[in-house]
């Protein structure tokens, strides 16, 4: 190996961590959980530090299955929203199912209440509320970090 084939690979490997530090390229797959969590906790301090001349309001969003009881969980999710001291703007629910987020009508109304700006966030029992898959959880993270709005869990990220 030419000295400049070896110092070019190491300049190569400082960009791509500076790049990722910045925020600007995708992190390593390492304890996917763990960044998830402070991603979403990253776009709540954010949202948070936002000047709002009112109480927050949030959105209470659960699943259920098919004709199933939601009462138990939404009562969690309304309790989180009092405990914070924001005021539930509205209760939104879907049927369990393995639909992408985006494919459910209850949280594209939650979404479209968020960026109307009636509601401040949307608060659930937990991250698989809003997508079991990683990648679907992160865009809506993304989504939501982007208003900045914040994304309450009653049931905080696993991380392994």
């Amino acid at each position: 190996m030419s000295p400049s084939t070896a110092q070019t690979s190491w300049m190569d490997r400082d960009n791509e961590v500076q790049a990722w530090m910045r925020g600007l390229t995708m992190r390593p797959a390492v304890n996917r959980g763990l960044y998830l969590k402070r991603r979403r906790e990253q776009g709540n301090a954010v949202a948070i530090e936002t000047p709002v001349s009112r109480k927050r309001r949030i959105i209470a969003y659960a699943l259920t299955e098919a004709g199933g009881q939601i009462d138990h969980t939404m009562a969690s999710v309304r309790h989180l929203i009092t405990q914070h001291g924001y005021d539930v703007a509205h209760e939104v629910t879907d049927v369990h199912a393995p639909h992408a987020p985006l494919a459910r009508p209850g949280w594209l109304e939650a979404r479209r209440l968020v960026a109307t700006g009636f509601a401040d966030g949307i608060a659930v029992l937990n991250r698989e509320a809003v997508s079991v898959r990683d990648d679907e959880y992160e865009e809506e993270l993304r989504w939501l970090g982007d208003r900045p709005a914040l994304l309450l869990l009653v049931i905080h990220e696993a991380a392994p």
